[in-house]
């Protein structure tokens, strides 16, 4: 009777190995060059950095840049359009929304013969830091909206970390430059890859007319002075 009970198991453990060997040939663990699912993706459907100031805003960069470099937190990251929670197109209802009203002051600028509204902006977290400066201009529905912001605090930094206080180098290798030009807050040279312009301190430029430089001459240990947003 026993002989007869283990050939009856004979064809069910064949059946069952036959299983097994199937799963085998087909495995679901991945390997280590499988990035999986991103922890975070954006709106666009990209992969986005899991905090604030954790990935470059520039491809190819390396984050930070300079050595010792600091990295802002979200308050303080300038990225594209951005700087911390402001972004440029934004309603000045909106702005007043999202800042407390002791942190802004009324003011204006000219432009091209016509006074419009700014404000100047301090820093909750840094109050003695110098104050960003938000120019304003007419929306497309009536109103007021963000054209552009003027930074001149050393706490705002990109990914990258580089802001006001890093060397021109760094932000021509890390970031790009498309040209230089004069500007009312003083020589910039602009970087349209990330849409921002880095004013640069005039007393480490050479001894000519700022119209008469070129991107080359201005020394990479030149210092960035401020940051210029715009669209």
């Amino acid at each position: 009777m026993q002989l007869r009970f283990l050939s009856g198991l004979l064809p069910v453990a064949a059946v069952l190995l036959g299983s097994l060997g199937g799963c085998d040939s087909a495995p679901t663990t991945r390997t280590a060059t499988d990035p999986g699912t991103p922890p975070f993706v954006t709106a666009e459907g990209n992969p986005g950095p899991t905090s604030p100031g954790s990935a470059p805003i520039a491809s190819g960069a390396t984050a930070p840049a300079e050595t010792g470099a600091p990295l802002p937190d979200s308050l303080h990251l300038l990225s594209p359009g951005r700087a911390g929670r402001l972004r440029l197109g934004m309603s000045e209802k909106r702005l007043k929304r999202l800042i407390p009203a002791q942190l802004l002051t009324a003011t204006s600028y000219q432009d091209q013969g016509r006074t419009l509204p700014a404000y100047t902006l301090l820093d909750a977290q840094h109050p003695d830091a110098p104050a960003s400066v938000l120019h304003m201009i007419e929306g497309p529905a009536g109103g007021w909206r963000l054209r552009r912001i003027r930074i001149y605090s050393p706490h705002y930094r990109t990914a990258e970390g580089i802001g006001v206080g890093s060397p021109f180098g760094a932000a021509r290798q890390n970031l790009g430059l498309t040209r230089i030009r004069n500007t009312p807050a003083g020589l910039a040279a602009v970087s349209g890859q990330v849409q921002m312009a880095w004013v640069i301190d005039p007393n480490s430029l050479p001894a000519k007319p700022a119209v008469q430089l070129t991107s080359a001459e201005i020394p990479p240990a030149a210092r960035i002075t401020g940051v210029l947003l715009y669209q």
